[in-house]
C-alpha cells in the first residue's frame, strides 16, 4: 500500500497529534489514585459504546446497575460478552502472545455466548456468502465481501500483515501502529469472516493491536464512543476502502478519519479521568473518617451501587457502610431511590464525568 507524499504528510501531522495525546493520558494514568476504577469504567463504555454502534440500545447509565440486576435480555448479555472478549484478549497479549486466527476465534466465541444471533457457528468462519445491507435481500447489499471458501486464506494474510510474515524480510517501511491499526480493522471488516459479530470484533482488534505494538500499555484507549457519533460516516468510509461507487479504494480518507476519531478520543479520555481525579480529591477533602474513604474510593469503581456491593469492595461491615453512605447522601455527594430493601446509591457526578 503506497501513498503519495501530500498523503503521508497529512497522515503523520495527525500521527504526532494523536500519539503526544495517547502519551500524555498514558503518563496522567500512571500516576492517577482512581487509575484501577477509570479503566474499568473505561472498559464498560467501551463496550456499550461498540454494541450500540450495531442497534443495541442499552445504555452506559443501565449497565452500571447490570452487577445488581444481572437481566438476561440480549442487549446486556452483549454487552457483558464484549467486557469479557475483551478482557480475554487484553490478557492475552499481555502475556507475550501474537494476535491470531485462534485468538480471534476464541474471542468470536465469547462474543456470540447466548448473544442474538449465536449459533453452532461461533467461533468458525462463515461457510455461507453474506451481505452488508439495508435489507434482507442481497440485491439491495452495499457490500458482499470475499466468498466464505476464502476465509481460511484471507485471514492467514491478516494475521501475517498484523504479526510480520516469519517468511518475508519487510522490504518496505513498518507503517505507524496507528496507520496499521486503521489497516487492520477496515481489512477484517472487509473480510467479514464470521456470520455475526464482525464490528464488535473489529473494534477489539484496535485496542488488541495498539497493546501489541506498545502504543498502550493498558486498555484505556478506545475508539467506539467517536465512531459512534458519526456511525453513517464510518461506514462510508469503510466502504470507500472497499472501492463501492469509486474506481480506486479510498484508503486516504478512512485513514484520515481514523487518525481524527484517535485525536478526539485521547483528549476525551484525557479530560475525563481529570474529572473523575478533581471529583475523587475533592470528595476527600469533605471527608473525615477512614471508612468514609473507603466507601468513597468504591463508589469510583461502582457509581451505581448497594451496601452489599460495597461490603464485597472493602473489608468494612455492612452498618459501618450504611452509616457512611447516609453521611454522604446527606452531604448530597451521592443520592439515594426509595427501596426499603436493597437500595442503591447513585454517584451522579461520576456517571455525569464519565459521559461528558
Amino acid at each position: 500500500m503506497e501513498f503519495n507524499t501530500e498523503a503521508e504528510l497529512s497522515f503523520y501531522k495527525k500521527v504526532v497529534q494523536a500519539t503526544a495525546g495517547l502519551e500524555k493520558l498514558k503518563q496522567k494514568l500512571r500516576y492517577s489514585l482512581v487509575n484501577e476504577s477509570f479503566i474499568q469504567l473505561m472498559t464498560l463504555q467501551e463496550s456499550v459504546q461498540s454494541t450500540r454502534i450495531e442497534g443495541t440500545q442499552v445504555t452506559f447509565s443501565e449497565m452500571l446497575e447490570d452487577h445488581i440486576e444481572q437481566k438476561e435480555d440480549f442487549e446486556r448479555v452483549e454487552v457483558r460478552n464484549y467486557q469479557e472478549a475483551l478482557r480475554h484478549g487484553v490478557d492475552i497479549v499481555h502475556l507475550g502472545y501474537p494476535i491470531t486466527e485462534r485468538l480471534i476465534r476464541d474471542l468470536h466465541k465469547i462474543l456470540m455466548k447466548n448473544a442474538r444471533g449465536s449459533t453452532s457457528a461461533a467461533g468458525e468462519y462463515r461457510k455461507i456468502q453474506n451481505f452488508i445491507g439495508p435489507t434482507t435481500n442481497i440485491k439491495d447489499a452495499s457490500y458482499i465481501p470475499p466468498e466464505p471458501q476464502m476465509m481460511g486464506d484471507y485471514m492467514r494474510n491478516l494475521e501475517f500483515y498484523i504479526n510480520g510474515n516469519p517468511y518475508e524480510k519487510a522490504e518496505v517501511e513498518e507503517l505507524h501502529p496507528l496507520i496499521k491499526a486503521a489497516i487492520v480493522h477496515a481489512q477484517f471488516e472487509s473480510i467479514h469472516p464470521f456470520l455475526d459479530g464482525n464490528g464488535r470484533l473489529g473494534r477489539i482488534l484496535i485496542v488488541l493491536y495498539l497493546l501489541e505494538a506498545n502504543l498502550i500499555d493498558s486498555p484505556l484507549f478506545f475508539l467506539s464512543e467517536e465512531l459512534e457519533k458519526e456511525k453513517f460516516k464510518y461506514y462510508t468510509m469503510l466502504n470507500g476502502v472497499r472501492a463501492i461507487g469509486r474506481a480506486e479504494p479510498d484508503w486516504e480518507s478512512w485513514i484520515l478519519f481514523f487518525l481524527d476519531a484517535a485525536i478526539r478520543m485521547a483528549k476525551q479520555q484525557y479530560e475525563k479521568l481529570d474529572r473523575a481525579e478533581v471529583l475523587y480529591q475533592e470528595g476527600i477533602k469533605r471527608l473525615e473518617q477512614p471508612s468514609h474513604h473507603k466507601i468513597w474510593r468504591a463508589l469510583f469503581t461502582y457509581p451505581i451501587t448497594t451496601v452489599h456491593q460495597i461490603e464485597q469492595a472493602t473489608d468494612l461491615a455492612p452498618s459501618t457502610i450504611r452509616k457512611g453512605l447516609n453521611h454522604l447522601v446527606e452531604l448530597r455527594m451521592v443520592y439515594q431511590d426509595d427501596r426499603k430493601r436493597n437500595r442503591r446509591y447513585f454517584h451522579y457526578d461520576l456517571i455525569q464525568a464519565m459521559n461528558g
